[in-house]
């Protein structure tokens, strides 16, 4: 697990994960910072994300940007428990990635596990 000022990123059974700090307002440079030291944890392989956006306060519009248009993960699982949750998942709707909000860990997991068997039969067929 890697520990930063602002956030912890780790990578379990092919998932990353990424937990924001508490009372985070996530700039453009947080969001690349996060995005840098995921991708070292993935060797740069597209895996699953889990993304706990509980201590989140608010999103910078060019972090926002950022995100959506990023495109190394497979899919994105955000995990919170407060109206800003809400408004952070309302955004990433928008993302190149499959990306779905829950306010429950467990079902976030057993989405993220879902999803990635449907995606690789997906990408297989003609």
């Amino acid at each position: 697990m890697k520990h930063m000022e602002r956030f912890a990123a780790s990578k379990d059974n092919g998932i990353l994960r990424l937990q924001w700090a508490p009372l985070t307002f996530v700039t453009y440079e947080i969001a690349v910072q996060a995005a840098r030291v995921l991708a070292d944890l993935s060797g740069n392989q597209q895996l699953p994300l889990l993304v706990d956006i509980t201590g989140v306060t608010g999103l910078a519009p060019e972090a926002r940007a950022g995100m959506n248009t990023y495109r190394g993960f497979s899919t994105v699982a955000l995990v919170g428990d407060h109206p800003m949750g809400t408004v952070i998942s309302g955004f990433a709707q928008q993302s190149a990635t499959p990306t779905a909000f829950f306010t429950n860990g467990a079902e976030a997991l057993r989405w993220l596990s879902l999803e990635q068997p449907a995606r690789a039969d997906h990408q297989h067929e003609p």
